[in-house]
């Protein structure tokens, strides 16, 4: 695969990733729930599994280094290289507010439904 396609790809899935979890995060907020909810975490949970497989490396990024030959980090996304390399760190929280913001939602609608029996 051309690094041109590979960029491409890559970016198109960092904006899913990057849409799921800021739709994580609206839901926990608004406190809404359903299909769309359910898409964004199994996409979060894809993003998650890869990223535990390939000890905190992006395989597309392992895969770019390799098709360079280079050991450093390598341009695999349409955006600038100091974003790209904080795009983890400036995530994880986002992703961790959301999540605990549905949590505590769903919590809550387990609640509300167990007293109302």
């Amino acid at each position: 695969m051309d690094i041109f396609w590979l960029k491409v790809v890559h970016t198109l899935i960092a904006a899913v990733n990057a849409s799921a979890v800021f739709y994580i995060l609206y839901c926990g907020f608004c406190d809404r729930h359903g299909r769309w909810l359910n898409v964004s975490l199994v996409i979060l949970a894809i993003e998650l599994v890869c990223l535990i497989i390939f000890r905190g490396d992006c395989p597309l990024q392992l895969y770019a280094r390799r098709h360079t030959g280079s050991d450093a980090h390598v341009s695999d996304l349409f955006l600038p290289d100091w974003m790209a390399l904080k795009m983890i760190p400036f995530f994880t929280p986002i992703t961790l507010v959301g999540l605990g913001l549905v949590a505590r939602n769903e919590w809550r609608r387990r609640k509300r439904r167990t007293s109302s029996r």
